[in-house]
């Protein structure tokens, strides 16, 4: 019986021993499958993947318009200029200048005969060609006017300013030359004052 024992535990030993290594050989194995499984669900790492994709930036610079430059053409009409008013020239329609700012004007090649004149500004003026018979400057400032030419009969100057006036072949006919400075007068011959009256006129007053 005590043999019986013995055998008997030998062989559950024996067996145990055979078995222990199998079951820790299936469950290392159970331990490696498990283990592939798990690897094979991870999905797969692509290189795109791997290499984190880089996001590009680009930056577009801000673009500014400019306005189109516009040319603005403006037109300017020059107005002449004259030291004379509206009132002042159309005095000559009435024949009555008298006081009358007529500095500068061009009367040339006019017919202005019979035309008061008297303490009118008249320097400068022009009166080339201009018919001036029987008209009156009495006390008129002509400085530096031009008679060039000009029919200057009957013409009453006195007291007027004839400072660089000038008479190239003017007509003075019977023109009054009374308290005159003739020594700054221009173009001024011995024929033309031969026919220039050296008194007034009417009643043969002389000049004062």
């Amino acid at each position: 019986m005590h043999g019986f024992v013995d055998e008997l535990v030998t062989h559950l030993f024996v067996s145990l021993w055979v078995v222990i290594p199998r079951s820790l050989g299936a469950m290392l194995a159970l331990a490696l499958l498990s283990a592939c499984a798990n690897e094979a669900a991870v999905a797969p790492t692509t290189v795109a993947d791997a290499v984190p994709a880089t996001e590009t930036t680009v930056e577009i610079a801000p673009t500014t318009t400019q306005p189109e430059a516009t040319t603005t053409t403006t037109t300017t009409t020059t107005v002449p200029v004259t030291t004379t008013t509206v009132l002042d020239i159309a005095c000559i329609k009435t024949t009555t200048c008298q006081y009358a700012n007529l500095v500068g004007v061009d009367f040339s090649r006019l017919k202005l005969d019979f035309v008061d004149f008297s303490v009118a500004q008249m320097a400068g003026a022009s009166f080339v060609g201009t018919n001036l018979t029987n008209s009156i400057f009495i006390r008129t400032d002509l400085s530096a006017v031009n008679f060039e030419g000009a029919t200057l009969k009957n013409v009453d100057f006195t007291a007027a300013i004839l400072d660089q006036a000038s008479f190239k072949g003017a007509n003075l006919e019977g023109a009054v030359l009374c308290d005159v400075d003739l020594e700054t007068v221009l173009d001024l011959t011995k024929e033309q004052l031969d026919k220039v009256k050296k008194f007034k006129t009417r009643g043969k007053v002389y000049c004062p």
